[in-house]
């Protein structure tokens, strides 16, 4: 878990960002290339007298180039891009605003009367998610992975401006399709995460009981409200191909309701085989 405390940065040059904590609380953004560069690479390299070692304890320097990371300029077009969508992502979802308690009290409503998902009230989105196809070992996950660490995972708020303002914004989650493409295997996947990042209990509330998609779909809308989120990353998007039917539909139809009714952009990430499931559900969507 990656956090800190939250602290505030006047965005006197973004006159849209300013008065949202936030967005006030998020790292500066970085406007030069090779600052960013910078910022993501990793080359420990060898060091003097590393040569004169047993063959045995050499091996071990050359697991080093696991972990060597070379940004690329389409890296720096990609941190580029998780910085906008994070930001546009909050614009409208300032927790001292009223629409933000209004949207948790119509959530827990939901909740309490058993409503789908679909159901939600309708937003005023400024979040737009993107997709990042590749061959496999091509390094996507480790250069998204990278990108995401530019930022603390959890920002702890408790007093902004000497308005009390408590609580735990989740920046950015990030977890992997699951194998059998299943949507309830993606929500579990969700609240895991989530849990691993903010010490909740999720997790163990829900898989115990035998919740119907609609509903885990609903809670996970609520919880990423709750906790702010910022952006959520799913790898491995390829797996929906083994989805049962209509599972494909209905996974990328939920993201899209996250964006356009709590917020959230999300950004898919898989291979070249994830390509052509994007493709049919535009196709059926035009």
């Amino acid at each position: 878990m990656i956090e800190r405390e939250a602290i505030y940065t006047e965005q006197d040059d973004y006159s849209e960002y300013k008065g949202n904590p936030l967005i006030e609380a998020l790292p500066p953004i970085l406007e030069d290339s090779d600052k960013v560069i910078d910022m993501l690479s990793y080359n420990d390299g060898h060091h003097d007298g590393e040569r004169q070692y047993g063959s045995r304890r050499r091996m071990h320097f050359v697991l080093r180039l696991f972990r060597y990371f070379q940004p690329l300029e389409q890296h720096v077009d990609i941190e580029g891009r998780f910085s906008r969508c994070i930001r546009q992502s909050y614009l409208h979802r300032n927790p001292l605003a009223a629409n933000y308690a209004a949207a948790l009290a119509q959530g827990h409503k939901m909740i309490i009367s058993g409503q789908n998902y679909e159901a939600l009230g309708a937003f005023r989105p400024t979040a737009a998610g993107f997709t990042i196809i590749g061959l496999s070992g091509v390094g996507k996950t480790s250069a998204v992975s990278n990108i995401l660490n530019l930022y603390p995972q959890v920002v702890l708020h408790e007093r902004y401006n000497e308005t009390p303002l408590v609580l735990k914004q989740v920046v950015w989650l990030k977890l992997d399709c699951p194998h059998d493409g299943s949507v309830k295997g993606l929500c579990m996947s969700f609240f895991e995460a989530l849990d691993q990042a903010v010490g909740s209990d999720y997790f163990a509330n829900l898989s115990h009981v035998r919740f119907t998609v609609d509903i885990l779909m609903i809670r996970m809308a609520q919880a990423a409200r709750l906790h702010c989120l910022g952006v959520l990353v799913i790898d491995e998007i390829q797996h929906l191909s083994q989805a049962k039917s209509g599972g494909q539909a209905k996974m990328l139809n939920f993201f899209v309701t996250l964006v356009n009714t709590v917020g959230v952009p999300v950004v898919l990430v898989g291979t070249t085989k994830a390509k052509g499931i994007l493709q049919i559900q535009i196709g059926k969507s035009a």
